[in-house]
């Protein structure tokens, strides 16, 4: 239901909190993945600079854990 409600969200363009990385903050710990219940490759997301990620469930596990701060929430109108 997640990854349908996410779609439709994007094809309509409502604003929705998501993931927000800065690359260039990251310090390849892994500390983000690791955390991860869904076993995302999130550092390699923040590498990517691509954090949206349809089995993400926005727990928040990498939010927490990023000791330098390159992952946090943010607000953004549709996809």
């Amino acid at each position: 239901m997640l990854i349908i409600g996410r779609k439709i969200r994007n094809l309509v363009g409502w604003p929705a909190l998501h993931l927000a990385a800065a690359s260039d903050r990251c310090v390849d710990c892994g500390k983000c993945s690791e955390t991860c219940p869904m076993s995302l490759d999130v550092r390699g997301m923040v590498r990517e600079g691509r954090m949206e990620d349809a089995e993400c469930i926005l727990c928040g596990g990498c939010v927490d854990t990023c000791p330098e701060g390159a992952v946090g929430y943010a607000w953004k109108e549709g996809a």
